[in-house]
């Protein structure tokens, strides 16, 4: 822990010797002609967050504090367009509230290191711990520090607390900027803070190039958590060591979380690091939407070295779920992420979770619709993606998960898009260790009397599952999900292939011995398409795997169709398949499969467009 200096006094400097800001526009801008519109069955957000330094001008006086009492002071004084500097050497500790002050678009108050941006990452880059003077994290990707001199401001706890950064309500138009916000042990290194930042009924607040982290083994629950809020940005920073043991608050920590929304909401070139689930949407007691959301090129991750079967098991046992869920949330961009490492514990080992869940009874509203997940990775993984719109069984004042007894309904999940993902290791034997139950690219259900899902869109996607395959679905007829198309798409088989599993109770579902066709013509209706997709036999058992497969007459709305067997993975002209982990998947132009595609393009994900979507996230 740093000390922090005895000084507690602020310095009024002229505007002309603020530290320069950077001007850029940043490299993640959304393209114009995406701002508005569809792509697919899904609308797009409507409205996006604008987070660079141009957009957030503080025109006012400058104010240097020395220590935490300082920084209290300064916030409480600083009035719209003034610049609060933190001394890069020094620690901040305390518990800080943001006020609420009449701020507007054009008068922001900035809370900054003294570094000046030309000691920084360039807007549009993002920072690692090596700012703050550590050179590298165990489990984690190596930083490639050029130097380890401390250029960070940092914001601690103080004992007795349970966050770090809050607000008044109404707090608008902050933004933090080269800050390291960290437990730095004032509760022991294995207490924590539940949230090292929880906003509540803010707007226009803005986490620029910073670090936010727990400890090692501490019981930091969220990094940044935020409620009734709108315009929130994070962007180009790191956050690590949030999780929670499985001995206390139990599995949902995350990196960044909301139950309540509303944004809009930008999560931009971040790393993202949480055991339960990195970034958690909806659940609990949410009675209010979250909508507009840009979530792009971001690593979330979950290192290794948390895993109790890693030869590199470092001894904590936190409550493990998934990469990204939402429970409740509307015109959500999912684009250009890589989502690294998650395994059996708490939960199955789903990956990315799309479930519409009213938890308590107070929202039948609650839902997801109008997602697009494109050009994304998805690696490392006993499942990749689960979409269900399912009964909740957590009883209002009922302990735990309740007892099943309450069964509350939510809205459906629809209008739902993924395209040109790479699905890459997923594996039930390696991340599960169970039979039979894991190693599915995508589950698709509900167990809803009403509110089913309905278009979804899943095409050129490439994806290599080892255990259950293709994709489960599990609904019990006259259950139907109407407008769903699954087409273009280069997948291993599997163990089942393309199948309906059964609901329990005895209730078989889609469940039958005609493979994927029976289940698509019994638990889909019949306006399915299911036509050009390669799917290689990877059955570890001697049958091809969910055979039968449409093809002409049965192709649902389709006049005809045609699917793709090649008998193993040679037969399919990768540029190097590399037993389906970290290969180059591009076809080679002599692959049977080049161009085609229902629209004249390569089966599978545009693997060139997904590489640019990608460069510079994760190694």
């Amino acid at each position: 822990m740093r000390a922090a200096s005895p000084h507690r006094n602020l310095v009024y400097l002229p505007l002309l010797l603020i530290i320069t800001s950077g001007i850029l526009t940043g490299q993640h801008s959304i393209p114009a002609q995406e701002r508005t519109g569809f792509d697919g069955p899904a609308e797009l957000p409507r409205f996006y967050v604008k987070s660079s330094v141009a957009d957030t001008p503080a025109p006012g006086h400058v104010l240097q504090v020395k220590d935490g009492d300082g920084l209290k002071d300064g916030l409480r004084r600083a009035a719209c367009g003034d610049t609060i500097v933190l001394q890069a050497d020094a620690t901040y500790v305390g518990h800080f509230e943001l006020p609420a002050k009449s701020c507007d678009d054009g008068h922001w108050i900035v809370i900054r290191t003294s570094t000046p941006d030309s000691s920084l990452p360039p807007e549009g880059t993002r920072i690692t711990p090596c700012y703050a003077g550590v050179s590298s994290l165990p489990g984690r990707p190596p930083f490639h520090c050029n130097s380890t001199k401390r250029v960070m401001a940092q914001i601690g706890g103080v004992e007795g607390q349970k966050k770090i950064i809050s607000n008044s309500a109404g707090a608008n138009h902050y933004r933090f900027l080269g800050v390291e916000i960290a437990d730095t042990g004032a509760n022991g290194d294995a207490g924590g803070y539940y949230n090292l930042v929880l906003l509540k009924d803010a707007n226009h607040i803005i986490f620029d190039r910073c670090w936010i982290h727990g400890t090692p083994i501490g019981e930091d629950v969220k990094g940044i958590q935020f409620e009734g809020s709108s315009y929130i940005a994070v962007v180009d920073s790191y956050i690590s060591d949030i999780h929670s043991k499985t001995s206390a608050y139990g599995a949902d920590s995350a990196a960044i979380g909301s139950v309540t929304g509303i944004g809009p909401l930008k999560v931009v070139n971040n790393f993202l690091e949480a055991a339960g689930t990195n970034i958690l949407w909806g659940g609990g007691r949410s009675e209010t939407v979250l909508s507009d959301i840009e979530f792009r090129h971001n690593h979330v991750f979950k290192p290794l070295i948390w895993w109790e079967k890693s030869p590199n098991y470092f001894g904590t046992k936190f409550a493990v779920k998934n990469s990204y869920e939402t429970k409740n949330s509307i015109r959500e961009l999912i684009e250009g992420n890589v989502f690294d490492n998650n395994w059996k514990m708490a939960q199955k080992g789903t990956a990315i979770l799309l479930y519409p869940k009213n938890q308590y009874g107070a929202c039948p509203g609650c839902t997801v619709h109008d997602l697009v997940f494109r050009y994304n990775i998805v690696r490392h993984t006993v499942n990749a993606m689960g979409m269900a719109s399912t009964k909740a069984t957590t009883c209002a004042g009922e302990p735990g998960n309740g007892t099943g007894s309450c069964n509350f309904l939510s809205g459906p999940i629809y209008n739902i898009y993924i395209h040109d993902n790479l699905l890459e290791d997923i594996s039930e034997p390696t991340y599960d260790g169970s039979c039979c139950a894991g190693g599915a690219l995508w589950g698709i259900g509900t167990d809803q009397p009403s509110n089913w899902p309905h278009d979804i869109t899943i095409e050129h996607n490439t994806g290599f599952p080892v255990g259950s395959g293709i994709l489960s679905v599990f609904v019990a007829p006259p259950r139907v999900v109407d407008n769903f198309v699954f087409r273009d798409n280069l997948v291993g088989s599997g163990d089942y292939g393309f199948r309906g599993i059964p609901i329990g109770g005895g209730n078989k579902g889609c469940a039958g011995p005609d493979g994927a066709l029976g289940a698509l013509e019994r638990c889909f209706n019949q306006t399915w398409k299911f036509t050009n997709n390669v799917i290689v036999n990877t059955s570890r058992k001697p049958t091809p795997a969910g055979d039968p497969y449409p093809k002409t007459p049965h192709c649902g709305a389709l006049k005809s169709c045609s699917q793709f067997f090649p008998k193993d993975w040679k037969g399919v002209g990768f540029v190097n398949f590399n037993n389906g982990n970290g290969g180059n998947y591009r076809l080679l132009p002599s692959s049977p499969y080049h161009n085609a595609g229902t629209d004249g393009k390569d089966i599978g994900a545009d693997m060139d467009a997904l590489n640019a979507a990608l460069a510079g996230v994760a190694p």
